[in-house]
């Protein structure tokens, strides 16, 4: 009888989370607030809907293990040693201040100084689950704030471990030290138990059983490590959620680490939703409205603090006001991991129910508003005023050696972010002899090309004083190869807004982003989603031996559809400056079937004489003709190289499509 409650029970919370969470995702909120809600709906405070509560906490714990195990899985070196600056710089400054600041805030309001370092711990931590999930929604993972943000969380993710091991030691009466030695001792006992398995006994184990080909036997032995090592570690003190992270660990630089991830993630998301339900149902609905005026003040200090105190850590090393705001309101909230050191505080006597409920409710409100943080954060950064002023307060004062590189430079290109796309644009540019100059702000980044010769300095693309300091007024071009969607925008229209004239190239992730970036004042801008997709349709092609000429016209006609945008912009002409009074453009234009020039010779045409411009070439499916003999037909498809200046070139287009009337976007000639 028993077990048909329970199995009620589940089906309760499963089917209900379901329809809580469908209706976040429709609101585009995490599904851990889904869950949070589900749990304060189904639980003794709420409908009391739920009848075994005990049932489905331990389910939930299995759900934390899961967590942690998965966790110590995805640990890896390689990802730490390359953000090693923000996890144990950006990052240990962000969790000692925080910590500090909450442990003297706590015992000028009279909490002793143990439960004051336990609030700190709790108050450190943020959710790496829903920011990062927020990150990808939007795009920003690989943005720099999207990146800081990761190696400040993973520094968090780090700090749980020690944490819990000192929990139980604060709730021990008299001195912490000797029982703080005899903690760190087992911990250093355990680290050389795990180094061995690591190394030499779960690979050999590992191993055999993957030779045996069987998948349900690789699962049992995925749980066997998993269980059995919680359940040792448990027997020296250790949390079983500690045991789980130091067994993911152990596997998370073999060879297999990827295929069990694979194989628990289904039953790591389907007991891990459990766990943030059951915290939910923990939550006193009618406390919270009790106590309302108290928890919105916990809660307006929690976020406010979180934000600045990150804000500052971030600024710190030497990042933009403008990142640090950014990562500061994205981890504001508290962390999934604090529950687990809360269930570990009240267990031990460190917190009394009261205050259980007003952090619990607390966190829970946090992570409920971090969509709204992260909304606020992009309505600062789209208001042209407050951006101006975190502009102006965030300026990169070192900018000497920048005024020096520029002003010896005249027609040269900007490029801004120097990942694979910067990387590879300077090395053609190098190549061919074109000056340009590189604004980058991943400071590892700037000292290691600088050390290579690369003209790379530090600074923010998005701030007026940097490009003109770069001469963004003298320049040809200026490539904005960043990835960050806001950033990007930015960029485009500070850009625009200094130089009429330049040509602004942008490079974007998503096709839908296009028409913002060019009205914003981008010339061109390349969508990463729609080249890949072209080129993943290429290469289809041409398995099916289709001719080069039809997949090339294939493509062609894609491009022609999808950036149908650019027929109303301007087109990108190369510029070739003969003095300062006088500049020469060339163009490219294909001759149209109906064009009124179509079947004349060129100098029946008279294009030279009524506009100007001078054909240096015609390409045509066989042959390119070069200077091409007056006698010479413009026939349909030709394509036409001409050379002039802008107002001649907008003549002759004029011409050869037959238009009354050629219309202009930044001074330069389009087609419709």
């Amino acid at each position: 009888m028993e077990q048909s409650h329970f199995l009620k029970d589940l089906v309760i919370v499963y089917v209900l989370g379901a329809f809580v969470v469908f209706f976040f995702q429709k609101l585009r909120q995490s599904n851990i607030v889904g869950f949070l809600v589900t749990g304060i709906l189904v639980g003794p405070y709420g409908f009391s809907l739920v009848s075994d509560t005990k049932s489905v906490h331990i389910l939930a714990e299995i759900g934390v293990m899961l967590l942690l195990f998965s966790l110590g899985l995805e640990f890896s070196f390689r990802k730490l040693m390359q953000l090693r600056n923000v996890v144990f710089g950006t990052g240990s400054v962000q969790v000692a201040t925080t910590t500090l600041l909450v442990v003297g805030i706590a015992s000028l309001a009279g909490v002793n100084i143990r439960t004051a370092v336990f609030f700190g711990f709790l108050a450190a931590l943020s959710s790496t689950a829903i920011v990062v999930k927020m990150l990808i929604e939007r795009g920003e993972t690989d943005a720099i704030h999207g990146k800081v943000a990761l190696g400040i969380l993973i520094f968090q993710d780090l700090c749980v471990v020690p944490m819990i091991v000192l929990v139980p030691l604060l709730a021990e009466p008299g001195s912490i030290w000797l029982p703080l030695g005899v903690a760190l001792g087992k911990a250093a006992a355990v680290i050389v138990l795990v180094v061995l398995l690591a190394r030499y006994a779960f690979p050999w184990f590992l191993y055999h059983i993957v030779g045996t080909r069987s998948k349900e036997l690789f699962i049992i032995a995925t749980l066997c490590i998993l269980l059995g090592m919680s359940w040792a570690l448990s027997l020296f003190g250790f949390s079983l959620a500690l045991g789980a992270f130091l067994a993911g660990l152990t596997v998370s630089e073999s060879e297999y680490s990827h295929q069990i991830f694979a194989d628990i993630r289904p039953f790591r998301d389907g007991l891990n939703s459990l766990f943030f339900i059951s915290i939910g149902m923990l939550v006193d609905i009618r406390f919270i409205l009790e106590n309302a005026g108290f928890l919105v003040l916990l809660v307006l200090g929690i976020a406010i603090g979180k934000a600045i105190l990150t804000t500052l850590a971030v600024t710190i090393t030497r990042l933009p006001l403008r990142i640090g705001i950014l990562v500061g309101l994205s981890l504001a909230q508290i962390g999934e991991f604090s529950f687990i050191l809360l269930e570990t505080g009240i267990r031990n006597d460190l917190v009394g129910r009261i205050w259980y409920q007003r952090i619990l409710s607390a966190a829970v409100v946090t992570m409920i508003l971090t969509p709204l943080f992260f909304w606020i954060s992009q309505r600062i950064m789209a208001n042209n005023r407050l951006y101006a002023l975190i502009k102006r307060f965030g300026k990169n004062r070192s900018i000497a050696e920048l005024d020096a590189q520029s002003s010896a430079m005249q027609d040269h290109v900007i490029i801004c972010g120097f990942g694979i796309t910067g990387q590879n644009i300077a090395g053609i540019l190098k190549a061919n002899r074109i000056p340009y100059l590189i604004l980058e702000l991943n400071a590892r980044t700037m000292r290691e090309q600088k050390l290579k010769g690369q003209p790379i300095f530090y600074g923010d693309c998005t701030d007026a004083s940097i490009l003109l300091h770069a001469g963004i007024m003298k320049a040809r071009v200026i490539l904005i190869a960043l990835s960050d969607p806001a950033a990007t925008r930015a960029a485009v229209q500070t850009s625009r807004s200094l130089n009429q004239e330049i040509v602004i190239l942008a490079r974007n992730k998503y096709l839908a982003e296009i028409d913002e970036l060019c009205n914003l004042g981008a010339s061109e801008v390349i969508s990463e989603e729609f080249e890949a997709s072209i080129e993943l349709l290429a290469r289809i092609l041409r398995v099916y031996h289709m001719p080069r000429q039809a997949v090339a016209q294939e493509i062609k006609s894609i491009r022609d559809e999808r950036y149908r945008i650019f027929r109303h912009l301007d087109t990108t002409i190369p510029r070739l400056r003969l003095s300062t009074n006088l500049d020469v453009y060339t163009e490219t234009h294909r001759i149209e079937a109906h064009s009124p020039l179509c079947g004349l010779t060129i100098s029946e045409s008279e294009l030279r004489q009524k506009t100007g411009a001078l054909i240096l070439g015609i390409v045509r499916e066989k042959d390119t003709l070069n200077n091409p003999h007056p006698a010479v037909t413009l026939e349909a498809g030709n394509l036409l190289i001409m050379s002039g200046t802008k107002d001649q070139l907008k003549k002759a287009i004029d011409l050869l499509r037959g238009d009354a009337k050629i219309t202009s976007h930044f001074g330069l000639p389009f087609i419709h």
